[in-house]
């Protein structure tokens, strides 16, 4: 396996945004692949969020992954992301659902990984705000989400009876 840390500074030839300049490291990385070898390779957002350059760089790769932080990061909760496949070649359903990771510090200094689906910390999230006495709206701009995907999340939180109250329907 080897690693790549990171891609703009590894090809700096050509353009960007052009996907001919890619051809010779595209080429490189197929002779890897040849040889058994798995290459994975970090890559940058730009400034919309988005891979920087042309998006052919991922044509021939089977499993392109975009890390982003949850909505409501706080640095203070350190390590804490969600991992979203956006390219998933050899997998699918279930194993290609995005994930929310976080790297928890225990009393001891223990550390341990928190792992759950998306959805289940956005449910867990809503739950606690709820509680705490914020409405639906206040809910949905605090997450940077659709009133709509609030409801049904609090609405699920319900039946999963994560609220201290029952929902006012």
């Amino acid at each position: 396996m080897l690693f790549l840390d990171n891609l703009s500074s590894l090809v700096r030839s050509g353009k960007e945004n052009e996907t001919e300049s890619w051809h010779p490291f595209q080429d490189w990385l197929l002779q890897l692949r040849r040889q058994g070898l798995a290459v994975a390779f970090v890559h940058h957002s730009g400034k919309n969020g988005l891979q920087r350059g042309t998006s052919g760089r991922e044509d021939i790769l089977d499993t392109v992954i975009h890390l982003r932080s949850p909505k409501d990061y706080d640095p203070k909760q350190g390590c804490r992301f969600e991992c979203h496949y956006e390219k998933a070649r050899s997998f699918y359903g279930e194993d290609a659902m995005p994930f929310e990771a976080q790297l928890i510090m225990g009393v001891d200094l223990s550390v341990t990984w928190r792992v759950r689906g998306v959805e289940v910390a956005e449910i867990e999230r809503v739950a606690v705000l709820l509680n705490e006495g914020c409405n639906q709206r206040t809910v949905a701009q605090m997450l940077g989400l659709s009133v709509g995907k609030i409801n049904r999340l609090s609405r699920e939180a319900g039946r999963q009876g994560l609220l201290k109250q029952p929902l006012k329907m």
